[in-house]
């Protein structure tokens, strides 16, 4: 097999498994299923910072060697940590999270007032959102992918189980007892926050040592993971101290002096941190474009890890200081100038370098990534405007609920979409199961998020007009239905497994590409033609979708017709490219 820029890699280790020594020497192919991933090499070598001419010379030395002497061959094992918490996350935001989110914004949209909710209700479905769904995710993807940034193993992996299990039984325990007022059963408060405590800590260790055993050189966005992971240990500790309040004072409601700013120390410390650091470390690749500005990256890190504290805290005292009240007035421009100043770094709007434009790959997702970015600048443009609507009024509350939603679905919840379409295939080996339904997800979950956003904004300022709460009753059912089908659309992924490609039986095996022979028999059973078929113009064979729909049905004599190309030319490339192929393999 000719190793090329767009040679997938697991079709690389099927036909020549002699080659899984060079991907473990650098670490590649423990990303990816049991054959390796689902990548064109150019763009993995590109990911993983690789250079692409070593790994290709090195690669074609590995098969040249074969079977001439031994070769010790690496034995791989899809690692499926990440599975229960990403499932277990989609089972609780379809669940108490954007359901129950959905029904109360349609409950306020009748009764056309938003104090209308018992707020307990309301912090219950915040802690299911926060820590369920956005957490569980965040812990699920760290715990693979860390260790391969870092290019070491996952250290105290059986305790990841234990984390699992932990955080699971106290998010439940704290969103139905809040929920529900049992006073039998209140004891079981202060449990549920100490079991969420033991398991970030049991986390947080897992990661730090994992992250300090790794003998690689320390990049710039260490420093973010584990700010991270620092932030969320004070989320956690201050929620526990939240829930003995409740336990103490025989309440159910966290006063929202302290549970709101709560939820912004738990997204632009923990979340933020998380979601920064694995952009710095990716999105060049994903995206094909320029490695990050240095300076600006850590330029962000600096000034939020230095504002998050004083936000939190000013807001705290607000409605008893003057101090305070001005303090949360100012302290949101570091915390837009730190925000806009990582956009700029991360490059994320700037042109493709095109340094990968041969290479042929699905990258529906990179929409997904950019748009949630634009949803960043949303979050931050509401954020500055906050504090100068008026301490405790009506406007200023429908902003803050506006301001949450754009950082958590638009952003957040976005970035966990646009991420998971495209590393958990990379995980599994495989493509996507629905690029159609990824599409379907990403139209209604912007709709659903715009209308609810701006509705809100609406709701505020023209003091409280019918058809704006109703606008915002229906965005809720927007966002359900694309998370419910994204769910589908994931699980389905993370269910499927690969397809090992059996031997073509000789008397089926094609010696001679005709007029008459199918485009995807051509590609199917000899890779390497893929490259002729885009040197001849044929661009819509780089979509996998299309190989696999339309290539069954199209002749080469019907491609060329329609693509207006040689016939004769075309056949001779091909049937050349085939000939020197099975020469070599005979």
């Amino acid at each position: 097999m000719e190793v090329t820029r767009n040679t997938i890699i697991k079709d690389l280790i099927e036909s020549h498994p002699e080659t899984l020594a060079v991907f473990k020497k650098y670490n590649l192919v423990i990303a990816g299923g049991v054959r390796g991933p689902n990548e064109p090499i150019a763009f993995f070598a590109k990911a993983h910072e690789v250079d692409y001419d070593t790994l290709v010379k090195e690669l074609n030395e590995a098969i040249e060697k074969g079977g001439g002497e031994h070769i010790e061959i690496p034995k791989l094992e899809e690692d499926k940590i990440y599975e229960k918490f990403v499932k277990t996350a989609l089972i609780l935001t379809l669940t108490v999270g954007v359901t129950f989110g959905a029904i109360i914004l349609s409950y306020i949209a009748i009764k056309l007032n938003s104090n209308s909710i018992y707020y307990a209700l309301i912090q219950a479905h915040g802690h299911a959102q926060l820590f369920g769904w956005v957490g569980l995710c965040v812990m699920g993807f760290a715990f693979y992918i860390i260790p391969r940034v870092k290019n070491t193993e996952l250290k105290h992996r059986n305790l990841a189980n234990i984390c699992y299990g932990f955080i699971l039984a106290g998010i439940i325990l704290i969103t139905l007892l809040q929920s529900i007022p049992l006073r039998s059963i209140k004891f079981l408060l202060p449990v549920s926050a100490i079991l969420e405590v033991i398991a970030i800590c049991i986390f947080a260790f897992i990661i730090f040592r994992t992250i300090f055993a790794s003998k690689e050189k320390v990049g710039i966005f260490d420093k973010f993971f584990k700010a991270g992971i620092v932030w969320l240990l004070i989320s956690t500790f201050i929620n526990l101290g939240m829930i003995f309040y409740l336990y103490k004072q025989a309440t159910y409601e966290i006063p929202r002096a302290v549970f709101s700013p709560f939820v912004h120390l738990y997204l632009f410390g923990f979340v933020f941190m998380f979601v920064f650091a694995i952009n710095i470390r990716t999105v060049f690749a994903f995206l094909d474009i320029k490695p990050v500005r240095e300076r600006a990256v850590n330029l962000t890190f600096w000034v939020l890890n230095i504002s998050v504290p004083i936000y939190f805290l000013a807001h705290m005292f607000a409605d008893g200081s003057i101090i305070a009240l001005r303090l949360t007035q100012v302290i949101v421009f570091p915390i837009a100038f730190a925000i806009i100043s990582f956009i700029y770094g991360l490059r994320i709007f700037e042109r493709s370098t095109r340094e990968l434009q041969d290479v042929v790959m699905d990258r529906s997702y990179a929409k997904t990534i950019r748009t949630a970015y634009l949803w960043l600048i949303v979050t931050t443009g509401i954020l500055i405007i906050i504090p100068f609507l008026g301490q405790g009024s009506d406007v200023q509350r429908q902003f803050h609920g506006s301001l949450n939603h754009a950082a958590t679905v638009g952003f957040i919840t976005m970035m966990i979409i646009g991420y998971a379409s495209k590393m958990i295939p990379t995980f599994k080996g495989i493509d996507m199961y629905s690029l159609k339904l990824s599409n379907t997800t990403f139209i209604l979950l912007n709709t659903g998020c715009f209308l609810r956003v701006f509705s809100q904004i609406l709701v505020g300022t023209s003091g409280g007009k019918p058809v704006f709460y109703a606008v915002m009753g229906s965005s809720g059912w927007f966002e359900l239905a694309a998370l419910g089908i994204f769910g589908y659309n994931l699980w389905k992924t993370m269910n499927a497994t690969q397809e090992i490609k059996g031997k073509v039986a000789e008397s089926e095996k094609l010696t001679e590409v005709t007029k008459d022979t199918k485009v995807f028999d051509v590609v199917d059973q000899y890779p390497d033609t893929l490259q002729i078929f885009l040197d001849f113009g044929f661009s819509q064979m780089a979509n996998p979708v299309m190989r696999k729909t339309m290539g069954r049905v199209a002749s080469i004599e019907m491609a060329t017709k329609m693509h207006n190309v040689d016939m004769d030319k075309f056949l001779s490339a091909l049937n050349d490219k085939i000939t020197a192929k099975r020469q070599k393999t005979f």
